[in-house]
């Protein structure tokens, strides 16, 4: 072998080595563990604006399944397999504290734009909505958007609510408030700009604020009804995508495939039927953070939700099929169309303010997107699990106050938008709670008693498990190598007594292996290994894997 190539070869073998040494010699829990909130320690005040694109945005999802396809567990998921806060997400529902009224404040912490006239500073016509973009009297920055004609209320209501929804889930989004205004309230400002057909900027006529009008769903006494999105703090920096990360973010160290909240986001765009999933719908801002700069990642425009498409009702296709899918297009093809896409044959209700919304048809784990996402693409079943926990932590009372703040001038569409919410949510926690091993909340008493909850039956989807197993193991943090205690045990009780020797030699650290078993549930028998770490008040849990 040549020389240069056996010292290569003999460099690249030490490397491994000391790098599998490495490994071992690292402990699985450090002092900090579980943290409670990403370190983003670094510095982005250099972040400068991305150019994205939509078409190669839906090119790439469609036709060339962007991102990581490696089949890998979350990367951004502390020790107890939750996902810690950061400047993507932050934990809120199901939370100590948090209610159905934080539910229904959501993001806002103001009225929406102060009464009065309005200055607009610049028009929109490109995209699928048009609208404008006003100052308000107190110079606050709003972007306004109109229900279309033939649907008064049912855009404007998906906007506010869908809004609400996901910052209870735990997202960075706007403030986006019901209000409205009359054609006298609003006033061209000095210097606004427009772009027209071509994409040139002009000046900003009175007739371009009439031709957007025209466009809009107008109320009984002349005035429009319209959702104002507040204005993002920060520097606008573009859209983030959900592959890669971003090269000017020395924060953004997680692949986007791999980040357990951008996964999670299928179980929540199932419930709620949002169906744009893509780069277009988020924008990124850079904002003061103590004595230096990060970026924060927010989702945008929830118009194409639940039963609205923002300019008209959601499609039949919306949420049952990609905009392009090869198998049912030949097939249409071929049976020279007597072959029918059984979800064209879905009933909805006469409620204009609805749009397309049900739940007897809806089936969350053949539900889609409008195109694939790389995200989406990579979600595990305990990526689910997690989601379906945050969907299940909303009581009835608070997906119904939600709903209120879509102010339905008809009752009808009230009851409607929350029953079909309710009935799609008991159909979400049933496919994704059962999906794996629903053990949670494990405690160990100072005594060695460990008890645990049952999230499927808790959530009422699925009855009592016949039996759980348990095999309990001293653990070596140092090493991370597991000494079996005793041989394993079945309960029919959601507790079971951790072996006198294992107690009795005082380690620092226990660890037991969880199954449950149903007969009608086989995912369930899944692993579940959680840790304990004995301290001064007793045992605390400080790591849990599911499906390890």
């Amino acid at each position: 072998m040549h020389t240069s190539l056996v010292l290569v070869t003999s460099t690249l073998a030490a490397a491994l080595v000391l790098s599998d040494a490495g490994r071992a010699s690292a402990p699985k829990f450090y002092r900090d563990d579980p943290i409670a909130r990403d370190p983003e320690t670094q510095d982005a005040s250099g972040a400068r604006p991305i150019p994205t694109s939509g078409q190669f945005d839906l090119l790439e999802n469609s036709f060339l399944s962007g991102g990581d396809k490696t089949p890998v567990r979350a990367m951004n998921v502390n020790t107890l397999d939750e996902v810690p806060d950061s400047s993507w997400f932050t934990n809120r529902a199901g939370t100590a504290g948090w209610s159905p009224a934080d539910a229904a404040r959501g993001s806002d912490a103001g009225t929406g734009p102060a009464a009065g006239g309005w200055t607009i500073v610049s028009g929109k016509f490109e995209g699928i909505t048009p609208g404008l973009t006003i100052r308000d009297g107190v110079g606050d920055t709003y972007f306004i958007k109109f229900d279309p004609p033939a649907q008064p209320e049912m855009a404007s209501a998906a906007e506010v609510v869908s809004t609400k929804f996901f910052h209870a889930f735990g997202y960075f989004v706007p403030e986006n408030y019901l209000a409205t205004v009359r054609r006298e309230s609003l006033t061209v400002g000095t210097g606004a700009l427009v772009e027209d057909e071509t994409g040139r900027k002009r000046e900003m006529r009175p007739a371009d604020v009439d031709a957007v009008l025209e466009q809009a769903a107008r109320n009984a006494d002349g005035s429009y009804r319209i959702v104002a999105s507040k204005q993002l703090p920060g520097t606008a920096l573009g859209q983030f995508r959900y592959s890669g990360t971003r090269p000017d973010d020395p924060n953004d160290i997680f692949p986007h495939e791999h980040r357990r909240e951008l996964r999670g986001l299928s179980v929540f765009a199932a419930w709620l039927n949002h169906d744009e999933w893509r780069s277009g719908n988020s924008l990124d801002t850079l904002v003061r953070d103590g004595s230096r700069s990060i970026i924060r990642h927010h989702l945008l425009d929830f118009g194409s939700t639940l039963g609205s498409a923002s300019t008209k009702v959601q499609s039949r296709r919306a949420g049952n099929e990609y905009v392009w899918e090869t198998r049912p297009t030949l097939v249409t093809m071929l049976t020279l169309g007597l072959y029918v896409r059984p979800w064209i044959k879905v009933d909805y209700p006469d409620i204009p303010a609805i749009g397309r919304f049900e739940a007897n048809y809806f089936m969350p784990q053949a539900w889609k997107p409008d195109y694939p996402n790389a995200a989406f693409r990579a979600t595990r079943p305990e990526d689910r699990f997690w989601a379906a926990r945050i969907v299940a932590a909303f009581p009835d009372d608070a997906v119904r106050g939600i709903v209120d703040t879509a102010r339905f001038s008809d009752p009808r569409a009230t009851n409607y938008l929350s029953d079909t919410l309710l009935a799609r949510k008991s159909k979400v926690l049933t496919a994704w709670l059962n999906g794996t091993n629903p053990i949670v909340d494990p405690a160990l008493s100072a005594s060695g008693t460990l008890t645990f909850t049952n999230a499927a039956e808790q959530a009422g989807v699925a009855q009592a498990a016949e039996r759980y197993t348990i095999a309990w193991s001293r653990f070596d943090n140092a090493a991370g190598t597991h000494q079996p205690a005793g041989d394993e045990v079945t309960v029919t009780d959601r507790r079971a007594q951790a072996p006198a020797s294992l107690l009795s030699a005082n380690p620092e650290f226990v660890a037991a292996r969880l199954r449950a078993v149903h007969p009608d549930r086989p995912d369930w028998a899944q692993p579940l290994m959680v840790y304990f770490r004995r301290g001064d008040a007793g045992w605390t849990l400080v790591g849990l894997e599911r499906n390890p």
